[in-house]
């Protein structure tokens, strides 16, 4: 008897952010990488999955910056 597949869900490439479905039956992507990410040398991969987080982070400060901004400006501080 073989093992039940999981449903397919949408995940997020930790190398280059784009999402994609998996499980997929015969596409080479896995829980972390996409089917494009996957063939790129570990260590480049390594390097681009701690840039992404970098800049992931850094959006999140800037956008908290921002609404940080908007609320000052309309009470008047």
């Amino acid at each position: 008897m073989s093992k039940p597949q999981p449903e397919t869900r949408i995940r997020t490439c930790r190398s280059c952010g784009k999402q994609f479905e998996y499980p997929i039956k015969g596409n080479l992507s896995t829980r972390f990488h996409c089917k494009d990410c996957v063939d790129v040398p570990e260590e480049i991969r390594k390097v681009a999955e701690r840039l992404a987080l970098r800049i992931q982070k850094l959006e999140q400060t800037v956008k908290r910056l921002e609404d940080k901004l908007a609320t000052s400006q309309r009470t008047g501080l």
